[in-house]
């Protein structure tokens, strides 16, 4: 090869790369920031929950009546089982709720970081909704019908953790 050629393609490698390069920072720069966590509800079929990839919450049979001595705005645990909830992001970060109590009721977070919603799956006897955690922290929550029932999700950073603040939740309706 020649002088000549070698520089040809030597000035052509490194236009490609410049290129590359140039198109990557626009990207990260321009489009990226711009970019918004993805939510998304299905109401398929069915929901699915490995028992090792995620963690299961009864809502219990006889939860929309207030347990004996029960005075408004007193904290409880009645009503969501297990009412805490440990999850490790990557392992076992969704929680599926199950409602085995014949009330209509909703899984919310007090700060409205998921909520099956109070025309939700929930809302009918063995209806289901998960929700996927992909940020660390502790997410406390209760149902939107009963101020009684109040539960706590632990949610503790695994090797999948990142920057990502996305999550995704499915439920369904059983009829």
């Amino acid at each position: 090869m020649s002088s000549k050629a070698s520089t040809i393609v030597g000035a052509v490698v490194a236009i490609l790369i410049v290129g590359a390069v140039a198109s990557i920072g626009y990207y990260q720069v321009e489009v990226a920031p711009f970019q918004t966590p993805s939510t998304t509800t299905s109401t398929s079929a069915s929901v699915s929950c490995p028992s090792s990839a995620c963690a299961s919450v009864s809502i219990t049979s006889g939860a929309g009546v207030a347990p004996a001595g029960y005075t408004a705005g007193q904290t409880t645990t009645f009503g969501f089982s297990p009412d805490v909830v440990t999850v490790v992001i990557g392992v076992n970060n969704t929680v599926f709720w199950t409602n085995d109590d014949s009330a209509p009721h909703t899984a919310t977070s007090n700060t409205g970081a998921f909520d099956s919603g109070s025309s939700g799956p929930l809302t009918s006897q063995g209806g289901t909704y998960q929700f996927t955690f992909t940020t660390a922290g502790t997410y406390y929550y209760h149902c939107s019908f009963h101020s009684w029932m109040q539960g706590k999700v632990i949610v503790l950073a695994g090797s999948a953790t990142g920057a990502s603040t996305s999550a995704s939740q499915t439920s369904t309706t059983s009829t």
